[in-house]
Formats: C-alpha cells, structure tokens, sequence
C-alpha cells in the first residue's frame, strides 16, 4: 500500500503538461455555471471571456497519460468548476481514496497546479465568513461571541474524535468564543455508520440541547465498537447512558426530515469547498488537521484571530 506521502509525490507530477487534450482534443466543452450568464455587447470590454470546462472525459485522459503506467495509481474525480481566479478550472480529484486535493487546470494551456489556493489581502476571510452566517448547528460557549469557531465534523471519524477535545479545551480558555458542530457524514463506501450517527446526533439536540456534546463524545469515545450493522443499538444504548430517551431519539431519527436536515449542513460544508473531516474555521479561517497542532500555536492563531475579529 502507497503511503499519502508518496500520494503527494505523484501529485507533483501535475506541475508537468498533462491536460494538452485541453487544446487539441474536439470533446464537447461544457460553458460553466456563472459563463452561462453570456456577456452581453453593453458590458465593458474588461469582462473577462467565458471558461469553458474540461469535460470529465478529458480530465480522464490526462490523469491516464501522467499515471497510467502505475496500475497501483486509482482516482476518482468529485467536480469540475470554475476556480476562483479567472482564467483556471478547478477540478476535485482524490487519489488512492485519500482526501481530494485542488487541481488547478488552465485550459488555454498544457499546465495545472495541484495544491491549495488560499485566502489573500487585508480581509481575506470575510467571504467565508459571510458564507458561515447560516451556521445552524448546535452552539457552546459565548452567547454574544466576538468570533465563531465553526467545526464540520464525521462522528465516525478518528481525527474528528483527537479534535473534539481540543475544541473544548479552547472553548473554555476563550470564553468570547463560540463552536458550533455541523454534521458533515463523509459518504458510506468510507465510513458505513456516519450518516446514522449523524442522525441521531440531530436529533440528541432536538431532543436536549445540554445534552447533544455530551452524547457526541460518547460516541467518540465508543467508535471502535459500532457497526453499520449494529449501529441502531449501539447508539441507542449511548443514549440511554447520556440521558437521552433512546425510544424516542430512534424514531426521530428514522425521519425524513431529520435526513434532510443532516443533508443541509452537508451540503452547506460543500458550499465551503469542505472535503475532509473534521475542517474547521476560526473566525472564517480555515484550518485542517487541528488535532495535530500544537496546542499553544493553536492559543496563539485563536487570539490572533480575536485581534482580528470581524477582519
């Protein structure tokens, strides 16, 4: 088995011409979302042209010519967009079933970049921000918070259970802070139980708000002995431990709203460009890998954050 280092290395290899299809090949192009909106002959000359879209066919094609030679090399493309500085596609793609990365296409040209493209300027999270005011997750800490900390998070997942501590922890050493947890189930070919633990999480705050961390944790704490086909008990056992009426939180659970709830806060993470678990935003900054930082930097990045509140 490749190890996600050696993921990355591959990955290195995009900076070569792979995605010269781009120019010669006569694929159908489809016109992205926002191109869609043609520019009319009154818009300003400056109006930047169209991007049109690789199809998913010709994104295939390059990832075959650069990684075809090693059988050992499986991706699985999640979306093709318009990326956010004009002029390059971005295309989701995970590679050995690991977290999906940016590819960074210009279609004008054989090139793409993989990697990260991150905020920049003097307020480089206020549209993240903006976006995280519809946050409607389940809330600790500061009524009146001068910054929020927003976690997307799997409760099947073994760094969302290293992070769930430190989150508190940062709770409690900044009380002008606020978490809120949106449920964000990664699909079940990766983890077979997240959906329904996600469910009745939902309706564990439903149910009782004071209670919805405490069950989370147990949950956490309990992954190593739930199956999908044992997940129905196992959570409601958990239930019952919390304090929770398991009877009743099943039911809700079985409802259709509940699942659409939960498939809101998915779809409001994908909104975020959220791909992994758990991705969590300190005042609209989005930080990756929180259980694997040390915890005084984290201090420092959160009060820095305070400094920078609204900014």
């Amino acid at each position: 088995m490749r190890t996600v280092s050696k993921t990355k290395l591959f990955l290195l290899i995009f900076l070569l011409p792979i995605l010269g299809i781009a120019q010669s090949s006569g694929a159908k192009k489809t016109a992205s979302p926002r191109a869609a909106k043609a520019t009319s002959s009154k818009e300003a000359p400056s109006t930047p042209p169209p991007v049109l879209l690789p199809s998913k066919e010709e994104i295939e094609t390059g990832l075959k010519r650069t990684f075809g030679y090693d059988p050992a090399i499986t991706w699985t493309i999640y979306d093709i967009r318009p990326a956010a500085i004009p002029g390059l596609v971005d295309v989701l793609v995970s590679m050995n079933k690991q977290n999906p990365v940016h590819l960074y296409v210009s279609p004008s040209t054989p090139y793409a970049v993989a990697g990260e493209m991150i905020p920049f300027g003097p307020n480089p999270y206020a549209p993240e921000r903006e976006k995280l005011k519809a946050a409607d997750g389940p809330t600790q800490g500061a009524a009146k918070p001068v910054i929020e900390i927003v976690e997307f998070s799997d409760l099947e997942c073994p760094h969302c259970k290293k992070a769930a501590p430190i989150l508190d922890k940062l709770v409690t050493d900044f009380p002008q802070v606020q978490l809120t947890f949106q449920q964000f189930p990664l699909p079940a070919t990766m983890h077979p139980w997240a959906l329904k633990a996600a469910e009745y999480a939902d309706c564990a705050a439903q149910q009782k708000k004071d209670v919805f961390w405490k069950y989370i944790d147990s949950i956490f704490d309990n992954q190593g002995s739930i199956a999908a086909a044992t997940a129905d008990d196992k959570l409601k056992e958990l239930a019952t431990a919390t304090g929770l009426d398991a009877t009743k939180l099943a039911a809700c659970a079985a409802e259709p709203d509940t699942e659409a709830r939960v498939n809101k806060s998915l779809k409001f993470g994908q909104s975020l460009d959220v791909n992994q678990t758990p991705t969590v935003f300190i005042n609209g900054r989005r930080v990756l890998g929180i259980g694997d930082i040390p915890y005084e930097q984290l201090k420092t990045l959160v009060q820095f954050e305070i400094d920078h509140a609204g900014r």
